[in-house]
């Protein structure tokens, strides 16, 4: 497979995309958590804390 000039333009061109796509993505994601502490909090105690309790429990069941 050869690479010309051209394909370097498209695959950066894709990438480029692709990753300012991601950043946006984190950036919106992280605003919008920042921007509402009452969702956050709810966030982290309904979801994100039971989870790692849950998951914390199995390992510990498991590495007996």
């Amino acid at each position: 497979m050869t690479i010309n000039i051209d394909s370097i333009w498209v695959l950066l061109g894709i990438a480029g995309i692709l990753g300012f796509g991601g950043y946006l993505g984190v950036y919106w994601a992280v605003h919008l958590i920042l921007a509402s502490k009452k969702i956050g909090a709810w966030v982290a105690d309904k979801i994100i804390w039971p989870l790692y309790v849950n998951t914390k429990a199995w390992g510990q069941k498991w590495t007996k």
